[in-house]
């Protein structure tokens, strides 16, 4: 399958409307305020003309014809100011459903699919499991559509786990005429993190993944960074010497399973060998990158994932009594949306790009 675009750009917080620059069309600008409009509604709800004229800078004659647009693309929706006044002023908020995003999530055992509009809501989602998945999306994505009341989305986003990259055009082709973009599952789950979860903490956002490999998405300085190659964040290669196992050999989901089937002291002493390991790479990362926040997720119990954070802090309690712990290090918590992360963030995908202002 060629792949589709990769980029996940951020929301801009209170961007600067009208904005011009060597090569900018009417049209460049014309698109530039109305993602703005859109992520200002999204952002804050409900606002008059008035309360976008001063947001935007821009006079209320130019707001007029910026949500003129957006109404007439269905974006957006006109109504009274709830109030006991008795002047109601009227305000535009976005339209529920009026524009969605398709998200699929692609991995070695499951697909997630779900339909998301550009509040987050999910409008309507499906979950398949088994072999030849591919095979299966034309019916499972007619019956998704069924269920949405046969909205088409704006485009389709979608999420693959290490080496689970579709091996057809069978997925692109699903919506004839929908841009498609594909994103490693951290670039998506640090997506849905971003725009419906945790948000974007200072100094920037990683979340890992603990599944078949164990490996990491890093959003730094308002852009998710990919290294050389996409190769940044492979955690799951490290390991502390050249005969020793991997990251992901000592914490990745079969190791803790075996674990599980052999009893609980094995699952104990699998906790704290994977809870130091963990601890190593947050520590590597921590030190480079110093986010304000790490999220680990993927495919292990809550309760597991919990135990392995409370561990990790231990580990780190118990290491701060012989040398001075690094401050850098964020605290380390579940993410928010648990499994559902990848989904959403690859569904929110083609709405930030195509509708959410542009970085930079």
């Amino acid at each position: 399958m060629r792949r589709g675009p990769r980029l996940a750009r951020p929301e801009t917080k209170a961007p600067s409307a009208g904005a011009s620059g060597p090569g900018m069309s009417p049209g460049d600008i014309a698109d530039h305020n109305s993602r703005v409009v859109l992520s200002l509604l999204r952002t804050f709800g409900p606002l008059t003309r008035q309360e976008l004229s001063a947001r935007l800078g821009l006079t209320e004659p130019a707001v007029t014809g910026i949500m003129s647009r957006l109404d007439a693309q269905g974006l957006v929706l006109k109504r009274k100011r709830a109030s006991s006044a008795r002047y109601h002023a009227a305000e535009f908020a976005l339209r529920p459903g009026g524009a969605l995003g398709l998200g699929i999530s692609l991995s070695a055992d499951k697909l997630d699919m779900a339909l998301i509009d550009l509040y987050g809501t999910v409008v309507a989602e499906q979950e398949l499991s088994g072999a030849d998945l591919e095979a299966c999306l034309p019916d499972a994505l007619s019956s998704l559509l069924d269920a949405s009341d046969h909205r088409v989305p704006l485009g389709v986003g979608i999420a693959v786990a290490p080496g689970c990259a579709p091996q057809s055009d069978s997925i692109r082709h699903l919506l004839t005429g929908r841009t498609t973009f594909v994103m490693p599952d951290t670039e998506a789950c640090l997506t849905g993190e971003r725009l419906l979860g945790l948000g974007e903490p200072e100094g920037g956002l990683v979340v890992v993944l603990i599944d078949d490999t164990v490996r990491a998405g890093l959003f730094i300085g308002g852009k998710t960074f990919r290294g050389m190659s996409g190769r940044a964040g492979q955690i799951g290669e490290m390991r502390p010497g050249r005969l020793h196992p991997s990251l992901t050999d000592v914490a990745n989901r079969s190791a803790y399973l075996r674990a599980l089937e052999a009893g609980p002291s094995a699952v104990a002493a699998w906790t704290e060998t994977a809870a130091s390991r963990l601890l190593d790479a947050v520590v590597a990362i921590a030190g480079f990158v110093s986010p304000g926040a790490l999220l680990l997720g993927g495919a292990l119990p809550e309760p597991v994932l919990d135990s392995l954070i409370d561990r990790m802090q231990e580990h780190r309690n118990e290491q701060a009594s012989t040398f001075v712990a690094a401050p850098w290090i964020p605290p380390i918590r579940r993410v928010t949306l648990g499994g559902r992360g990848a989904v959403i963030g690859a569904a929110m995908t083609p709405m930030m790009e195509l509708l959410l202002p542009r970085a930079g």
